[in-house]
């Protein structure tokens, strides 16, 4: 047999291998059980603590684990790190552990100067990790600032930048979203990046594929200009603390099982005190890291280090203890479809998926109006207001409602605990979509369950992105046709009071347009119109007309454009493979097109 170019045997099966030579040699997760918080050697008493209070953990996750040992705790900077691990692995708390541990570890801990950015690319997301950062931050003594659109520039600037009066005013670590880091790299006198130490990009794939205000040039711009600091950076390296006595006394219980010890690792050779000062590190993480050498080395990575499941060297892994189904049904029943899926579901909490606002919206209405739904219903989207979609999250955390209608703005990183369910409305045209999706339930080792409703014309697509995906045996499964038969009357009502509301939405909308051109004449700016509109009607805003921040465009859709071609051109090595990607591209964009005009119609009031 020959060799081809990627290092796999001609012949053989298998996922192929990634391009970048440093992504072949990856840094297993261990599977089983983590690691005890007891035994993690260096974890500062304050962040121990933390962790078992404020999130109730006892033990670090594989992936916590993994990422632990490979930074040493947050005290070696000899690689830059990307992680790549399923959605509900622990990948937040895997970077968020070392960076608060360095900056509390310190021996100035109090001294206020910005040693961590995260970067996320949307407000929801963004707010979602600075809750956990600031929950451990408070309770371990080191600040953390948010910057995503939820105040004013003005505010957060105030919070930003220390104040003469008081030095020790400003944050540690950052949470930002691209368009109000920008925002603040440009407009905030005395917020920079000089002093940084740790950049962590989430949702890395996300945020390389769009270029949000030049947001990376720009950082690693400022980085790289105020990199050749020595002495302030071997500052920093100096006020490390050895690690405290606590977990040193545990460093004899056993030192050849990784999986039950976190020993720390030597320095980098080359590398002391006296003559280099450590360098900033870059972690990048993501369910479906890309392996596209033109997006990775915009990250500049130093020396990098791959770090995923145990003998999966396939991009989209889905977690073992997720069941997949999926439901071969005419467009015209799929609400019927839906609707008994969610009978049969009852109780149980559940995350609906469709693959556009407009339907998104159509499906909110018709289950809110259905009589005798067992489970209260909310919707979640980027066209409704902030305050809404806190609203919706927070009922379907509590258990208020039971079932979350949203569009892919709910798909990645959203943490939501104990999700029993996802169903695809309508089914991701992309496998990269389908493990963010899936992701929402199946988290921190907890079994779950996802379907799919496919139109007879959707089986063969699908089929082809399904083989694409690590993981079990997607199954079929049909519903009870007597039991449809009993919920068409209740559906045929619902769908006759969506008529009404959806006519009514439109006559609002109209009206609200009128008024804005009628304000626009009289010189007032439309976002003031759309402010006074919204206090004075107290609706979501038409899409398009809204005052969405920057980072919240396009996160709705199946919007996979970049790996469009990069899932078949990381894997060729010839021009003939490069070929036939290509074709396959092009299908699939017609697929996509495809699929969106049926979305159109997914939903179009009949039975």
């Amino acid at each position: 047999m020959s060799t081809v170019a990627d290092g796999r045997t001609a012949g053989t099966a298998g996922p192929p291998q990634p391009v970048l030579p440093w992504m072949r040699l990856p840094i297993s997760i261990p599977t089983g059980s983590g690691v005890p918080l007891e035994q993690v050697h260096g974890l500062h008493p304050a962040l121990r603590q933390a962790v078992g209070d404020c999130l109730g953990f006892t033990e670090l996750f594989p992936v916590q684990a993994a990422v632990w040992r490979g930074l040493a705790g947050g005290h070696s900077t000899c690689h830059d790190m990307c992680i790549c691990a399923p959605t509900g692995s622990g990948k937040t708390l895997a970077y968020a552990l070392p960076l608060l541990n360095a900056v509390c570890s310190s021996a100035h801990p109090h001294k206020r100067q910005l040693a961590g950015l995260v970067v996320l690319p949307t407000r929801d997301l963004a707010v979602q990790v600075h809750r956990v950062l600031a929950a451990l931050g408070t309770a371990s003594g080191v600040a953390v600032a948010l910057a995503a659109a939820q105040e004013s520039v003005a505010a957060e600037a105030a919070g930003l930048v220390s104040r003469p009066s008081q030095p020790a005013s400003g944050p540690q670590l950052l949470v930002a979203t691209p368009g109000r880091l920008m925002a603040h790299l440009q407009g905030t006198a005395g917020f920079s990046l000089a002093g940084l130490r740790f950049l962590v990009v989430d949702e890395a794939d996300r945020l390389l594929r769009q270029d949000y205000q030049g947001w990376l040039p720009e950082v690693l711009r400022q980085i790289n200009t105020h990199g050749s600091s020595h002495q302030q950076q071997h500052q920093w390296q100096a006020h490390l603390q050895q690690p405290d006595s606590s977990s040193t006394s545990t460093s004899t219980t056993t030192t050849s099982s990784s999986s039950t010890f976190l020993s720390p690792l030597l320095p980098c050779s080359g590398s002391s005190s006296s003559s280099s000062s450590p360098r900033l590190l870059k972690l990048v993480v993501s369910a479906t890291l890309t392996r596209d050498p033109s997006k990775l080395l915009r990250l500049e990575l130093h020396y990098p280090r791959y770090i995923t499941l145990a003998g999966v060297m396939h991009r989209y892994a889905v977690p073992a203890q997720l069941s997949q189904w999926r439901l071969v049904v005419p467009a015209q029943h799929k609400p019927l479809a839906l609707l008994g899926l969610l009978h049969q579901l009852a109780g149980s909490s559940t995350i609906v998926f469709a693959s556009s606002l407009e339907t998104t919206h159509r499906l909110y209405l018709m289950l809110a109006a259905v009589p005798g739904l067992p489970d209260k219903v909310a919707e979640y989207s980027s066209q409704l207001p902030p305050e809404q979609r806190a609203a919706s999250l927070a009922a379907f955390r509590s258990g208020a409602a039971r079932v979350l209608v949203t569009s892919d703005a709910m798909a990645r990183g959203m943490d939501v605990a104990s999700v029993a369910n996802v169903i695809n409305y309508d089914p991701p045209v992309y496998p990269k979509t389908y493990v963010h999706r899936a992701g929402r339930t199946a988290r921190a080792g907890q079994a779950g369950a996802v379907y799919t409703l496919l139109k007879p014309e959707d089986v063969v697509h699908f089929n082809g992105m399904a083989s694409k995906l690590q993981g079990g045996k997607v199954q079929q499964m049909r519903l009870q046709q007597a039991q449809l038969q009993l919920l068409r009357p209740a559906l045929q009502d619902a769908l006759l009071q969506v008529q009404q509301l959806l006519q009514h939405e439109k006559q609002e909308q109209e009206q609200r347009q009128r008024q804005r051109t009628e304000q626009k004449q009289q010189g007032q700016r439309p976002a003031q119109v759309q402010r006074q509109q919204k206090r004075q009607l107290q609706v979501p805003s038409a899409p398009g007309t809204g005052e969405v921040a920057a980072d919240d465009h396009d996160h709705d859709h199946d919007h996979d454009d970049d790996d469009a071609g990069s899932e078949e051109a990381e894997a060729v090595t010839d021009c003939a493979d490069a070929a036939a990607a290509l074709e396959v591209t092009s299908k699939k964009g017609k697929a996509k097109k495809v699929k969106r005009s049926h979305d159109a119609q997914a939903l179009n009031l009949r039975l």
